[in-house]
């Protein structure tokens, strides 16, 4: 058998590798070629009108170009919902550089998926002013846009689809009267604050909508508008104003907030919604130069103090016994505390064994009615979410003695009776609702 010239073989393996590598990299690039860029993915996700934007503004070649760009891409729905006429200007040519600034302020460069987003709190935009981003439980928002349908990938860059048009910001005061708070606005120039916020802050705003105002009534509305009303105005609208940026989650997180006019505010998750105090916030993170908006369903009343709340909840035998108890000037002192009161209903106090009531509240015995109703009372402001975090533990109380906290499927207890009603905020600290009235250990016994 003849054999093969080293050679010969060493170029039919060149050849063959050649080969190879041409299949490999014509592979590579037919794969690129049909990966749309981020322009072209607009018409898979459905975003016509976000890509009929782009071209009207000349933006097109630049989001087809090499990248890599992320697109916070809104969608034709989120369109829909600019208030009307809005869009058919913004597509007027005369109008391409606005436009053009709209759609920059929703490219960030380089490529930034939902992961990496979540672990932001800005990006710089191609428009010059930044997005703010944020997380709120599961939703990850970029200003008050919710992301709908992240990562999708592009040759040239990734597309988040989000249910908003973001809109480049502007002063708190410009942007509540670009979005329609005429009510608020009008408040905020009767109590002489709109010089204040459009100064340079920075001011978190809880943004009543005209609904929300409506719904005190018109002679109530006009009655706060009058002249002679100005200081109760003021304080009113600075109990809707906290000092500094807080973004929705910040805020949530830490709870509780100082507004300009004092008194606490509180921000707590209710199920999938948000509250502050026992107002719904129906939309966060509307970003200003000079601060930050979240809207309201309702106005915020200015909290009274313990013994003020107890007598709007209705909570009478609890405020008889207080003022029995010489304890009612304590829990009257909006400047007292603060406190954390478990409040028992009128139905707890009258399912106590036959008499008992009557005999706490006898002269005699008024000492022990004190070391009854200071059970009830824990130093600080502890909010349901710091009480069930407490679960398995005890807590001390005014009294001296302590109770335990516990959660199970019944929900929230303390020694024994449920909290039925919780995070009721007072100038002096917090009110929660029980089923039951707690008796401190061998208190009774001090009975005459």
């Amino acid at each position: 058998m003849k054999s093969v010239p080293v050679a010969l073989l060493a170029s039919v393996a060149l050849a063959s590798m050649a080969a190879l590598t041409g299949c490999s990299s014509s592979n590579r690039s037919d794969s690129a070629a049909a990966t749309p860029t981020v322009l072209d993915s607009l018409s898979s996700l459905g975003l016509g009108t976000l890509r009929a934007a782009l071209v009207a503004a000349g933006l097109d070649d630049d989001l087809a170009g090499p990248g890599p760009l992320t697109l916070f891409a809104p969608s034709d729905a989120a369109f829909a919902a600019l208030p009307p006429g809005t869009l058919d200007s913004l597509l007027q040519p005369s109008n391409r550089a606005q436009l053009s600034a709209v759609l920059l302020y929703h490219v960030v460069e380089g490529n930034v998926d939902a992961a990496t987003a979540a672990t932001l709190t800005d990006a710089a935009s191609l428009g010059g002013a930044s997005v703010r981003i944020d997380r709120v439980g599961s939703d990850l928002l970029v200003n008050d846009a919710r992301v709908t349908a992240p990562d999708n990938l592009a040759r040239n860059g990734i597309v988040h689809v989000i249910d908003r048009v973001l809109l480049p910001p502007q002063s708190i005061v410009e942007t509540l009267s670009a979005r329609g708070f005429d009510t608020l606005l009008a408040a905020v120039a009767a109590a002489d604050l709109d010089g204040a916020l459009a100064g340079p802050g920075p001011f978190t705003v809880l943004a009543p909508t005209d609904a929300a105002f409506a719904a005190l009534g018109q002679a109530t509305l006009d009655t706060l508008l009058e002249p002679g009303n100005q200081a109760t105005l003021q304080s009113i609208l600075g109990y809707h104003v906290v000092p500094g940026s807080v973004l929705a989650s910040a805020a949530l997180g830490s709870q509780l907030a100082a507004t300009l006019q004092g008194t606490r505010v509180l921000f707590a998750a209710s199920g999938p919604a948000a509250k502050v105090n026992r107002a719904t916030l129906t939309h966060v993170n509307i970003p200003c130069t000079n601060g930050v908006i979240h809207v309201l369903d309702a106005v915020l009343d200015l909290p009274g103090p313990i013994a003020t709340v107890a007598t709007d909840l209705g909570f009478s035998t609890l405020v008889t016994a207080l003022g029995a108890a010489s304890l009612a000037a304590t829990f009257a002192d909006a400047a007292a505390g603060p406190f954390t009161v478990f409040a028992p209903t009128d139905a707890a106090f009258a399912a106590l064994p036959p008499g008992l009531l009557d005999q706490l509240l006898q002269p005699v015995n008024l000492p022990v009615l004190a070391q009854v109703l200071q059970y009830h009372v824990v130093a600080g402001i502890v909010t349901e979410r710091d009480a069930r975090a407490a679960a398995g533990a005890t807590v001390a109380t005014l009294q001296g003695s302590s109770f335990a906290v516990a959660l199970g499927a019944g929900g929230l207890t303390v020694d024994g009776q449920s909290v039925i009603a919780t995070d009721v905020l007072a100038a002096n600290g917090i009110v929660h609702a029980i089923d039951g009235v707690l008796v401190p250990p061998g208190v009774l016994t001090q009975l005459q």
